[in-house]
């Protein structure tokens, strides 16, 4: 697990030896945040999160070429305000499964996918890393679209902060937080209750983190082996805080209730400022893709990877 006691002291030292850096936060672009509408489709939130990154990767080429001196103010700004504001997405999917680069067996996920979408669910093989997981409605997905080359951190120390951001946010709910060497967050040895995968590309992050809410998420992760640990099933918000008595009968927790309780905590953990995108702000660009996105009006993902 990425958490071990060892790699956060080095993180730790690597985090007190950037604090210049971080006290700088508010010169950059803040990180931008905004939680999507209804239930999008996984390979939907793919294609934005490559179309997001991709964007970034264009605007920081074209600054960087020799005619960008001749160019006319506005032109830059908008180049600039691409290539250097992080994004992160909050939404929910509709159910889907992804077998992440670990598995590998092109038989063993054909038959496993056959018998997934029969239940009703999407099945994809995505490029983070991790084995096979769900996501769904009642589950809180975030996908942290960071320069980490910018922000100072390695990747192995980005994904403890992504770690203890979960753990901050299950106790912020009331929920316990069990060490395991697994990456992930475990309410005991054999519940998990949050999930991470990222995949890292020219310093910049892509997907992110998972945390089951609801209830209804657990039925769902019971047709799996998740993460293959085969002795640990699934929890989630809702029924931890019944088990403390913190929820009565007919009462619930809805992944809404608790966006902003996970947008002030990730922008503490990494220690940045967080700003929602509203209508009429300066990040017209970014609000548009991610409109395109939402809408599904963005180019298909093979024009997207060769940056057309």
């Amino acid at each position: 697990m990425h958490g071990t006691s060892a790699l956060r002291t080095a993180c730790q030292a690597a985090t007190a030896a950037s604090r210049a850096a971080s006290r700088a936060a508010s010169i950059r672009s803040p990180i931008l945040w905004t939680y999507l509408p209804g239930q999008i489709p996984y390979e939907r939130g793919l294609l934005l999160q490559e179309s997001l990154v991709q964007a970034r990767l264009s605007a920081k080429a074209a600054l960087q070429a020799a005619e960008a001196s001749e160019w006319e103010a506005d032109r830059v700004d908008s180049l600039k305000r691409v290539a250097d504001t992080d994004v992160l997405l909050l939404l929910q999917h509709t159910p889907v499964f992804t077998a992440g680069r670990r598995e590998k067996d092109p038989e063993q996920l054909e038959q496993e996918g056959a018998r997934l979408r029969a239940l009703g669910a999407d099945y994809v093989h995505a490029m983070r890393g991790g084995q096979t997981t769900y996501h769904g409605p009642g589950q809180l997905v975030g996908y942290s679209l960071m320069d980490i080359g910018a922000a100072q951190l390695s990747t192995r120390c980005y994904v403890d902060r992504l770690e203890r951001f979960l753990e901050d946010f299950a106790h912020a709910l009331s929920v316990p937080v069990h060490p395991l060497e697994h990456t992930g967050v475990f309410t005991s040895p054999t519940t998990k209750i949050g999930s991470i995968g990222i995949h890292i590309r020219r310093r910049i992050s892509l997907h992110g983190f998972s945390f089951n809410i609801e209830q209804q998420t657990k039925a769902w992760f019971d047709q799996i082996v998740a993460c293959g640990l085969a002795d640990v099933q699934s929890t989630n918000v809702e029924a931890e805080m019944r088990k403390l008595g913190k929820l009565k009968e007919g009462e619930g927790k809805k992944v809404l209730d608790v966006v902003p309780l996970a947008v002030e905590l990730f922008g503490k953990r990494y220690g940045r400022e967080m700003r929602q995108l509203e209508e009429g702000d300066e990040f017209e660009e970014t609000r548009r893709m991610i409109s395109d996105g939402v809408e599904g009006r963005l180019p298909p993902l093979e024009k997207v990877m060769l940056g057309v």
